[in-house]
């Protein structure tokens, strides 16, 4: 007897849910991407214990007749595809034809279907992959589906769904991608009769964020807009401020899909450079436009990844688009907000004004020539130099400002090292326990500049120290450079930056320390010769605008 047989039914139908069906979050997307493909303008999801014993969809898109509505439980049944062509031209979320009868083989699964002004609709019920119900169902236009006890048939994938917590986080995040890709689409999320979030559905990027993450983070983005031929991007971009160290807050939707955001990483951290400290990562909701043909859904049987036809079109148009947003003001003041239009770029975005701040205040502008020519008024609690321009008034983060200073004088001193000899050379004990980190420190020490060595034990004795940090406490230094490698690891370029980061802080002058006229004219002109002069190393901002237009609408001045 030979060892290649045909699968029946069920078990081939069971094989193809486990491409579809990996837990309640997946349901919840197959489920929504359908309601979103029938024109769905609100999509209510509900579950019970995490989605282990419901999942519901509800929406108020176009209902199916009672032909089709049995036709969708069967197996490669669709109405995304007509011709094998139109793979290479999808426009919709749900084109592959499994999610219902994928589900139905390991769950107990209802759905009522209607169309508008029909007298009836349609009820189809199915258990196990089997269809025990089809016929004549409450008169709803939309479409409802209960998804219940996933996985009861299948004890082994029931036992590995985690706790309805961690089942409800992941819905929660899936569904909020599919928010933010259709900001039109209002989308309400409850949890055992808890409303988690709702969305308004205004169209606006904008609003579903703030919706998800608060009216806060809004005010921490910058919009993206640009429209460069075959391909459009819209969105929102994070300030520094915002950045994460975990990788999330990042969205990415290709033609309203969402997709992974690792697809265009690259470009995004690129555009982040100079910005953000090592290990952290930009937050970003990302929305790409381009025809059809340009790009292949059909790569990934969970539609998680698309294939682009020309990747490196998208990807320079992408940096492009962040770079900039990314070139302007980057830390809007703190102050009262005044109302404004809003509007992100995609989808269908005219007005791409952004909320202002006093109204407008901002950091320094794109134009270098004004910031030259600051003039030092003075300080405020000895930590902020104000300074007078010819298009506003300039505060200054003294700390922030010298700490990007001597950042980048450090950067250089990497390149090429000049070295102050101390007078008196001075020693530094190290901790017991300690002395496997001398080998690693003293490379370290004297990549930047330092003329170290051991001084037997635990000792070190250091006879020079970089210029750039010349005024700094030797000892002081090198025991917190030591204790950054101990915390670092031996990942040399994370803690090259660290180095650098923590001996340009020491360096730096401290809030609360007086400088004179002289003192604060120079340290503005150090930071307008910087490189990066916005953000101090770790990403805070370092100078504050406000324009003659914010003092004037401020004080309610017309002209």
């Amino acid at each position: 007897m030979g060892r290649v047989v045909v699968l029946d039914e069920a078990t081939a139908t069971r094989i193809a849910a486990g491409e579809v069906v990996e837990g309640p979050a997946s349901v919840a997307k197959e489920l929504v991407e359908n309601a979103l493909d029938a024109g769905a303008h609100r999509v209510e999801v509900d579950l019970e214990e995490g989605g282990r014993r419901l999942v519901k969809v509800a929406d108020d898109g176009v209902g199916m007749d009672r032909e089709d509505a049995r036709l969708a439980f069967e197996r490669h049944a669709t109405s995304k595809l007509q011709r094998p062509e139109d793979l290479e031209a999808i426009r919709t979320y749900g084109f592959r034809g499994e999610a219902l009868p994928s589900i139905a083989s390991v769950a107990r699964v209802r759905l009522i279907t209607g169309q508008p002004g029909a007298e009836e609709g349609t009820e189809v019920t199915a258990e196990g992959g089997r269809v025990s119900f089809w016929g004549p169902g409450p008169a709803r236009p939309g479409t409802v589906v209960w998804v219940r006890d996933l996985f009861f048939n299948t004890p082994a994938r029931r036992e590995s769904l985690r706790s309805p917590g961690a089942e409800a986080a992941r819905v929660s995040e899936t569904v909020a991608s599919l928010a933010l890709a259709a900001p039109e689409v209002a989308f309400t999320l409850r949890n055992d009769g808890e409303v988690l979030w709702t969305t308004p559905g205004s169209g606006l990027v904008e609003d579903a964020a703030a919706s998800l993450f608060g009216a806060g983070f809004v005010r921490e983005t910058i919009p993206l807009a640009l429209d460069a031929g075959p391909v459009r991007v819209g969105g929102l971009a994070g300030l520094p401020s915002v950045a994460r160290r975990d990788g999330r807050r990042q969205y990415l939707a290709v033609n309203r899909r969402p997709v992974s955001p690792r697809l265009l990483r690259v470009p995004v951290e690129e555009a982040y450079r100079s910005l953000l400290e090592a290990g952290r990562t930009p937050v970003f909701i990302l929305h790409l436009e381009m025809p059809v043909g340009a790009v292949d859904v059909n790569v990934h049987p969970s539609k998680t990844f698309v294939r682009f036809r020309d990747h490196g079109q998208v990807h320079r148009t992408v940096l492009a688009a962040f770079k900039t947003a990314l070139a302007g003001d980057l830390f809007p003041g703190r102050l009262a907000r005044m109302g404004a239009s809003r509007g992100a770029g995609l989808p269908g975005r005219t007005d791409t004004r952004r909320p202002q701040a006093c109204p407008g205040a901002g950091l320094f502008p794109d134009a270098r020539g004004p910031w030259l020519a600051l003039e030092p008024l003075g300080q405020v609690g000895g930590t902020f130099v104000v300074a007078r321009g010819p298009d506003g008034l300039y505060v200054i983060d003294q700390h922030a400002a010298h700490e990007r200073v001597c950042y980048e004088r450090l950067l250089d001193s990497a390149v090429e090292t000049n070295s102050q000899t101390l007078a008196v050379p001075v020693t530094v004990d190290c901790a017991p326990g300690d002395e496997e980190l001398f080998g690693r420190a003293l490379g370290l020490l004297r990549q930047f500049g330092f003329e170290v060595e051991p001084f037997g034990g635990r000792t070190l004795v250091i006879r020079a120290v970089p210029a750039a940090v010349s005024g700094t406490p030797a000892q002081h230094l090198v025991a917190d450079l030591m204790d950054t490698v101990r915390q670092t690891g031996s990942g040399e370029v994370e803690l090259t930056q660290a180095a650098r980061r923590l001996a340009a802080c020491h360096a730096s002058v401290r809030a609360g320390q007086a400088l004179s006229e002289a003192e604060m004219q120079r340290l503005l002109g150090e930071l307008a010769d910087a490189r990066e002069p916005r953000t101090c190393p770790h990403g805070r901002p370092t100078v504050l605008r406000l324009s003659l237009e914010d003092l004037r609408r401020a004080f309610a001045r017309g002209g």
